[in-house]
């Protein structure tokens, strides 16, 4: 099971499809806050947050779990339209994995979700 939290319905709406097309559960939230409660709720084995969301920051919804010890081992992907030295700087602390938004991102997500899930997913196009 997988939670991706952005604001950005397309978008979720797209990965979450792409994800159970290979056989993943998806489970969704609009703002930080719902990403967090949901996290604390079901222990998603991945966790794909945005960094600019309604009610709170990505970023803090990955802080707040490195600080606890069951969610802190749940692999993130962090993808944003951010690219600042700080947001890359604040991923790598917090051993989040920094995918930058692109109108092409399966491919990048993808592979990540290969890696960190063990899975054989094949490669779909956009």
């Amino acid at each position: 099971m997988i939670l991706i939290a952005d604001d950005d319905k397309d978008l979720v709406d797209l990965l979450a499809m792409r994800c159970r097309h290979v056989g993943l559960g998806v489970e969704t939230a609009s703002d930080a806050m719902t990403a967090l409660r949901k996290i604390d709720q079901i222990r998603p084995d991945l966790v794909i947050l945005d960094v600019e969301m309604p009610a709170g920051n990505g970023l803090l919804v990955r802080e707040m779990m490195a600080a606890n010890e069951q969610l802190s081992q749940i692999p993130v992907i962090i993808l944003t339209g951010k690219s600042d030295e700080d947001t890359i700087r604040r991923c790598h602390h917090y051993c989040a994995y920094y995918v930058a938004k692109c109108p092409d991102v399966w491919p990048r997500i993808e592979p990540l979700l290969n890696e960190l899930l063990e899975q054989d997913c094949k490669m779909l196009p956009i």
